[in-house]
């Protein structure tokens, strides 16, 4: 994203940001939230607060490790001194999902991946798990086109108000 920017290949990206470089612009947009994903008639489903503790209990399906999200599973759990096993590492949160579904092992993604069309149950876990963010990135300096601004505006109608 930044590199294509900075090359004048596209106008703005929108997606997360961890560190923002000095000649780029970066404004959240989107909040979403961690959640934890597990089948139907899961023993954790009826639980009011399922704990890191509850959730290492039982196989994860995390993406590969070189992904963000794995990084952000590994550190957390971690940082609570809990080991936990991995049953599979999947690429799509689609594939994530239907593998969820099946029982093959609980997950904990964003809430941007979810539907609401999933046959999973969904807790929340911004108790233990950074929320995560998107946003728009653009040059610091630079005209955007006026297609590409009226675009950015759709997302975010503020976004080029003086803050």
């Amino acid at each position: 994203g930044v590199e294509a920017i900075r090359n004048n290949e596209v106008d703005f990206a929108v997606g997360p940001m961890l560190e923002v470089p000095a000649d780029i612009i970066y404004k959240q947009v989107y909040r979403f939230v961690p959640v934890l994903i597990m089948p139907f008639g899961h023993p954790l489903a009826s639980m009011e607060d399922v704990s890191l503790r509850d959730i290492v209990q039982y196989e994860l399906i995390l993406p590969p490790k070189h992904l963000n999200t794995w990084r952000i599973v590994d550190d957390v759990l971690q940082k609570h001194k809990l080991s936990y096993k991995t049953s599979l590492e999947a690429w799509s949160w689609e594939i994530i999902k239907k593998y969820v579904e099946l029982g093959l092992g609980l997950s904990i993604v964003t809430s941007v991946s979810l539907t609401g069309n999933e046959q999973l149950i969904a807790k929340p876990l911004s108790k233990y798990f950074p929320d995560y963010y998107y946003g728009v990135t653009m040059k610091r300096k630079g005209n955007l086109s006026l297609p590409a601004k009226n675009f950015i505006e759709l997302i975010d109608p503020s976004f080029f108000q003086a803050s």
